[in-house]
């Protein structure tokens, strides 16, 4: 079942880019990036405590309309814990604003997490704004981490500094909006508050002249589950491959 969700999932990435590229072939652009974490935290949540290698890939068409895609070891000692994510939608600008706005499949493969959590869709609207950068996520079902209604936003700044050196920080909050449940109706999150600081992350990056490479060191501060459970910190360390 498991092989058929995966090549289902490939199939209808594949079929997503050449619906966008018709137009507009010309005026294309792909981005692709290669990142390898010390720590993989996900809006807060430590998603495996060692070394992940994670790849970004997305295609823009002239027209605005976009399809991408994100894959990530969840740890290395279990090679079969993988998170695979497929986005598609537009972006666009208005006056300064760049911005994107569409639809985001999380899927998990391997033991952790849960089956349950084998897809769970958000829309979401994210954009920037000189230094300034955001993005607001909404799931449309429910999960053993998450709730259709629930709401997460995030808003971060960078700041360049002398020698390639930049200085990096963000925020999140979550509006919870329901009991996090696995399918089965069994409670994974009962929640006792409505909203509640997430995380925040304070970065310190640097671009390495002449190559494709930045290096980063990170500090992430937990905030709390919809049911009070308190994250924790974590320091951790970043290499990103801008791949041409």
């Amino acid at each position: 079942m498991k092989l058929v969700k995966k090549h289902g999932l490939l199939r209808g990435f594949c079929l997503l880019i050449i619906m966008i590229s018709v137009p507009g072939m010309a005026l294309a652009q792909i981005q692709a990036n290669t990142i390898l974490k010390s720590k993989y935290i996900w809006g807060g949540v430590l998603m495996g405590d060692g070394a992940v290698v994670q790849g970004n890939l997305k295609y823009t068409a002239e027209n605005g309309l976009f399809v991408g895609g994100m894959f990530s070891t969840l740890d290395f000692s279990h090679l079969g814990n993988n998170q695979i994510d497929v986005k598609a939608g537009y972006s666009g600008s208005y006056g300064r604003l760049n911005y994107e706005t569409g639809l985001v499949r999380h899927g998990f493969t391997g033991d952790s997490p849960n089956d349950e959590d084998a897809g769970v869709l958000r829309t979401f609207f994210s954009g920037s704004l000189g230094s300034m950068h955001f993005i607001v996520l909404s799931p449309l079902n429910d999960s053993s981490w998450t709730s259709a209604g629930d709401v997460y936003a995030n808003i971060g700044f960078v700041k360049p500094l002398p020698a390639d050196f930049r200085v990096a920080v963000s925020a999140g909050a979550y509006y919870f909006n329901d009991d996090a449940v696995f399918s089965d109706g069994r409670v994974a999150f009962e929640k006792t508050q409505s909203f509640a600081f997430r995380d925040a992350t304070l970065s310190i990056e640097r671009a390495i002249p002449r190559l494709p490479l930045d290096l980063g060191l990170h500090y992430s501060i937990g905030g709390e589950r919809q049911n009070g459970l308190e994250l924790d910190d974590h320091v951790w360390f970043s290499i990103n491959i801008r791949l041409p």
